[in-house]
């Protein structure tokens, strides 16, 4: 009695669960015309049927037009009438890759064509787990059918190693997994031990059509010469699709700036990336200006999904200290490793020495950084920038800026904003160069030294007809002008305003200052050498 209680409550529970999905799910989205007009063009059905399979089945909101098209033309590729899968409409939500290997699979292990159909595919695992004569008793199979010897007619497998006999008692699921044993044993000589280990490790082995599974290995080891021991290491290439693989040959001949099966080969689990994905994750590269070359130092970035690396690269673009980075040749490497590098950027901003090594560097590395209390910043990525954007040699510019004493201090969004301040002033790139240090002070202190600056007395042979300063000897004036209240130590760098602005005291007198000191000379607008 309490066993019947307790499943009756079970039920209950999981229908209140899916009503709740359901009205989740309606409430969140809408359904996509494209989608409606697929049921409509092939399936001949009305909106409101449309609108109540949606209801019934809340997964087809996560579809799209073109992922239920080819699973359609897939369906009839194997035989499926429409009315088939009319009967069971939910077939047309599953993977592609895995209606391939449901139906190729049956059809492999011995069962009678016009059982394959949409409700023996959803049913899969159910009627796996049966035993043969079962299955034979229902007639999915023929009687005088071997499964075991039937799957291995399908491949190139020497008629002398098929099994002696097959046991009917075992499941027909069971009879598979001994046939797959009994394969790859075969092919690339993986031993029983291994075979274990990469079934436990990798599902998808378990389901596999034969037939893809001998061209996968083929394509393996004729395509990209790879060795039988390679193929064992990396056991999860069994499963791949090789529709996929020759689809991402013959579409892209480079990745990451070098020959596609040079970089497949060093990164083999790219293989089983959707080749339309790979086309899609370059494309949204391109729109952010990033070179394909650029990927070369991440290629595994092929791996993530695109709306994935989409959705990173805005939240890129959004962070201002990221932002600074994006032409930086590694950025593949900050867009890979984005987890670890949001959860580290807070800490990093506190200590103001944020870079792009310090933001993706494997956990040992960061630790140590963070037990030698260093607040210096990696230095490489302001010269990576600089040299972009001024166009001049690194070494040369590196040798301007350590001039300084606190260069490596200062973060590279202050020196961005600060370069993207001066550049909105109609300041040029050489004008720039030959005062470099400036871009090391934050932009109000500069705001404020342009106007001090302007308004210098005693130095009208420095303006212009209209009375302003000429461009050439204004930035060192105003370099000049930063630094004379510190004695030209440097220290002029830091922001020590803000927290006086913030908390002004009322009791202390104001003094001002007043520059009458006259130039004998003329400011130089270079730096000497």
């Amino acid at each position: 009695m309490l066993h019947k209680v307790m499943k009756f409550n079970l039920n209950k529970i999981c229908f209140v669960q899916n009503v709740y999905q359901t009205c989740c799910y309606c409430a969140t989205f809408t359904i996509n015309n494209d989608i409606v007009t697929f049921f409509q063009q092939n399936l001949g059905l009305p909106k409101k049927e449309v609108q109540r399979i949606f209801r019934k089945y809340p997964s087809f909101y996560n579809d799209s037009y073109s992922t239920l098209s080819d699973n359609f033309s897939l369906l009839k590729s194997f035989g499926f009438s429409k009315d088939d899968i009319l009967k069971k409409i939910q077939i047309l939500t599953l993977h592609s890759i895995t209606i391939k290997n449901y139906a190729m699979l049956l059809e492999e292990g011995g069962f009678v064509k016009n059982k394959i159909d949409s409700k023996a595919i959803l049913r899969f695992k159910f009627i796996s787990k049966k035993s043969i004569q079962s299955l034979k008793n229902e007639n999915f199979i023929q009687k005088h059918i071997d499964v075991g010897q039937h799957i291995l007619s399908f491949i190139k497998f020497p008629i002398e190693l098929y099994p002696k006999n097959c046991d009917e008692s075992l499941s027909w699921n069971q009879v598979q997994k001994n046939t797959f044993k009994l394969y790859v044993g075969w092919k690339i000589k993986m031993d029983v031990e291994n075979i274990k280990y990469a079934q436990t490790i990798y599902h998808r082995l378990y389901n596999k059509s034969y037939r893809l599974m001998d061209r996968s290995i083929d394509i393996l080891l004729k395509e990209f010469n790879f060795s039988e021991e390679k193929i064992r290491r990396h056991s999860y290439l069994i499963h791949s699709d090789p529709d996929n693989t020759q689809a991402i040959l013959d579409n892209f001949q480079n990745l990451c700036g070098m020959d596609v099966k040079l970089i497949l080969s060093k990164h083999p689990k790219i293989i089983l990336t959707p080749w339309k994905t790979i086309g899609q994750i370059r494309k949204h590269f391109e729109d952010f200006g990033i070179p394909e070359s650029s990927l070369a130092k991440a290629p595994e970035i092929y791996t993530l999904g695109s709306n994935t690396i989409y959705e990173r690269l805005c939240k890129l673009k959004e962070t201002p200290e990221l932002a600074s980075f994006i032409n930086n040749p590694q950025v593949a490497r900050l867009i890979y490793y984005y987890t670890k590098v949001n959860s580290r950027l807070t800490y990093l901003q506190s200590k103001n020495c944020i870079s792009l090594n310090l933001l993706v560097t494997n956990n040992f590395s960061f630790n140590r950084f963070n037990c030698n209390g260093n607040d210096k910043g990696k230095t490489n990525d302001i010269m990576i920038y600089l040299t972009k954007e001024l166009g001049e040699d690194k070494k040369m510019l590196r040798t301007l800026l350590e001039r300084h004493p606190y260069w490596q201090y200062i973060s590279l969004l202050t020196i961005r904003k600060t370069y993207e301040f001066l550049k909105m002033k109609n300041f040029t790139k050489d004008q720039l160069c030959h005062c470099l240090q400036i871009l090391l002070y934050p932009v109000d202190k500069i705001e404020d030294a342009l106007v001090s600056t302007q308004n210098m007395k005693n130095v009208s042979y420095l303006r212009n007809l209209c009375g302003s300063i000429k461009s050439k000897y204004l930035l060192p004036l105003v370099l000049y002008n930063l630094e004379k209240d510190y004695h030209f130590s440097g220290d002029g760098v830091w922001n020590t305003n803000e927290q006086t602005k913030k908390n002004p005291s009322s009791n202390s007198p104001k003094v001002t200052f007043e520059d009458t000191e006259e130039l004998d000379h003329e400011p130089s607008t270079k730096l000497l050498s």
